[in-house]
């Protein structure tokens, strides 16, 4: 009899916990409707036919990511304080969508990825430019938003994070689409601002890169 009670108590408690969550979702819809929107206008601007699909998940996590198998992108909870704009949201949204595309590719490319993260979380940030571009969202916002959310790397990580990984992004940026430099609306950004002061001495190695090989920089030639 003691159990029975017990069980019931416990039914009692549960139920409406479940109707609080239930709550907490609704008032989460509008994030999974920008997400998904956001994610397929990635996909139609760019003409890609691989499919994938788009998903607000209540973790806590500052954190996105891909399924391998299933293609299910995941944009979670605790990453949506970062987001300031549409563009940020499709910084994070791109960067899936290209290792999406080399998930595609087949079991090979995932082991590949696996081994040499560091060459195709590369390969994701530049394919990531490419696809905000030609959805009419500004790159710039990669940069911003990893500012925010990416810490430098210890040691011993094999992960491509911190200031060389902005500044590697930044120079593709300043070779591929300078005009988003030369009219950079992010130009009075907090967060670009960081990363101009903390990356002042890549970007310096980048131009001089350059100067030695005797090419002038298609950002200067636009002005």
């Amino acid at each position: 009899m003691k159990k029975i009670i017990l069980c019931l108590i416990i039914l009692m408690l549960s139920v409406p916990a479940c109707m609080a969550d239930e709550l907490r979702l609704d008032k989460e819809i509008p994030y999974q409707k920008k997400i998904m929107a956001t994610g397929f206008r990635l996909l139609n601007a760019n003409n890609l036919d691989k499919r994938m699909t788009f998903y607000y998940c209540n973790e806590k996590d500052v954190n996105a990511k891909i399924y391998s198998i299933s293609k299910k992108i995941c944009i979670y909870k605790g990453l949506i304080p970062f987001i300031d704009s549409d563009d940020e949201l499709a910084a994070i949204i791109s960067h899936e969508i290209a290792h999406g595309l080399d998930l595609h590719e087949g079991l090979l490319r995932r082991m590949a990825m696996n081994l040499r993260p560091v060459k195709y979380e590369k390969k994701a940030d530049q394919t990531a430019v490419d696809l905000m571009v030609n959805a009419g969202y500004n790159p710039l916002a990669l940069i911003v938003i990893l500012n925010k959310v990416t810490g430098e790397p210890c040691f011993a990580t094999s992960r491509s994070n911190g200031t060389k990984r902005l500044a590697v992004i930044y120079e593709y940026i300043y070779n591929k689409y300078p005009a988003y430099l030369v009219y950079n609306d992010y130009r009075e950004n907090l967060y670009y601002q960081n990363f101009l002061l903390t990356s002042k001495h890549e970007r310096a190695q980048i131009r001089q890169k350059y100067l030695e090989n005797n090419i002038k920089p298609v950002a200067d030639r636009e002005n």
